[in-house]
């Protein structure tokens, strides 16, 4: 009788986007090596290339699988079932189509005996109770990128305590009752532990004068910074504009927190100490009136490298516009700005059913003929007019 030696069965990978599909599980090729796969999603491979490769830090993960395998540590037979990885990115929202694929998604696992590994790259979990069954299928070690829309901050604490490799994390809207609560200083130690951390989004997360106690247990050097809705106060721009943390931003949004006076010092120093690498800036709906915009344009015209400036819904007049424009077309690398509609479009300020949207085309007129003359047909002014 012959005999048969044991053949070892190669590990697969999948790769599901945040795409229209359906995926039907199976055990196919390595699709990192599948150039053409109808299943990639073109949007993330631009965005995240990195994404066609295995995970790297749970012990289940299809490299750690393939090492072994390589070592002869691990001989498969023929009918074993073979082992695969499944790379996704989920955003739980509570629609139905969601509920299918996660509720397939988790049949799939349960199946597969555990040789389904199921990496989850970007996970955005909205109205987060109602997930905390369904996330334990996950294998949170995994998670580059984790954004949270209303939860809790002491059970994205449990979270967190299993996310030590996190890219970026967003949390929108997330109570707690007090920042020198156990609660809060808990937060504080999960974020001295991420050490690749490099984007940071608190959006409604009260801030107020404790923005440095958030920072200083950040590893120096962020690219994205956005804190909207933070309640910022004087001392927490003046702190920001020294801090380790916001040295090279690429991405900065200070929009909805009032600014007064005496907070445009820090902000005009730490928009010159950013003037080499800012992108993104977003001063949005921060209160900024004519002599706060005079006492910014000479720290907005040193950020010669920025594409993008927001600073839609502020009280300026159109002069004041009028200068700004004149100030900021020579930037030859800006492409993108998001303007107020000055004050005099409106009955009252600032109620959009007050606005004249006759005086308003007058304004967008005016501006297109202004990039004309400045030979700025590249550069785009847009705002908001809901």
């Amino acid at each position: 009788m012959a005999t048969h030696s044991p053949s070892i069965v190669m590990p697969s990978l999948i790769f599901v986007g945040m795409c229209s599909f359906c995926v039907e599980m199976s055990y196919g090729p390595d699709l990192r090596q599948v150039t053409d796969c109808r299943i990639t999603c073109p949007e993330v491979s631009k965005r995240s290339p990195f994404c066609f490769h295995s995970c790297a830090y749970s012990d289940r993960s299809i490299t750690k699988i393939e090492g072994h395998l390589h070592l002869g540590n691990s001989g498969f037979e023929t009918q074993s079932l073979r082992p695969m990885e499944l790379l996704v990115e989920l955003f739980l929202d509570g629609s139905l189509v969601q509920k299918e694929f996660l509720d397939l998604l988790m049949g799939k696992v349960e199946e597969s005996s555990g040789s389904l590994h199921v990496c989850c790259r970007d996970l955005q979990v909205d109205k987060l109770h109602n997930y905390k069954c369904s996330l334990k299928f996950l294998d949170l070690k995994c998670v580059d990128q984790f954004s949270v829309g209303k939860g809790s901050l002491s059970y994205i604490n449990n979270i967190l305590s299993q996310m030590a490799h996190l890219q970026s994390l967003s949390l929108f809207k997330v109570p707690f009752r007090s920042q020198r609560g156990k609660v809060f200083k808990n937060f504080l130690s999960h974020l001295q532990q991420m050490e690749n951390l490099n984007e940071l989004n608190l959006a409604s997360f009260n801030l107020k004068n404790r923005l440095d106690k958030v920072l200083r247990f950040i590893q120096p050097g962020l690219d994205f910074l956005c804190l909207p809705f933070c309640n910022l106060l004087s001392r927490d721009y003046q702190f920001l504009s020294q801090s380790p943390q916001a040295i090279h931003l690429k991405l900065l949004n200070l929009s909805n927190n009032t600014m007064y006076w005496n907070d445009f010092g820090p902000i005009c120093t730490l928009l010159v100490n950013l003037s080499g690498t800012l992108q993104i800036l977003e001063l949005n709906n921060c209160h900024i009136t004519d002599s706060a915009i005079s006492v910014l344009i000479p720290a907005l015209i040193r950020c010669t490298h920025l594409p993008v400036l927001g600073f839609a819904s502020n009280p300026i007049t159109m002069l004041i516009l009028v200068n700004i424009m004149n100030n900021l077309t020579p930037l030859m690398e800006l492409k993108y700005v998001i303007y107020p509609i000055p004050v005099h479009c409106f009955g009252e300020w600032h109620f959009q059913c007050s606005l004249d949207r006759r005086k308003l085309a007058i304004v967008q007129l005016q501006l297109k003929t202004m990039l004309e003359l400045a030979q700025r047909n590249d550069m785009t002014w847009i705002t908001y007019t809901e």
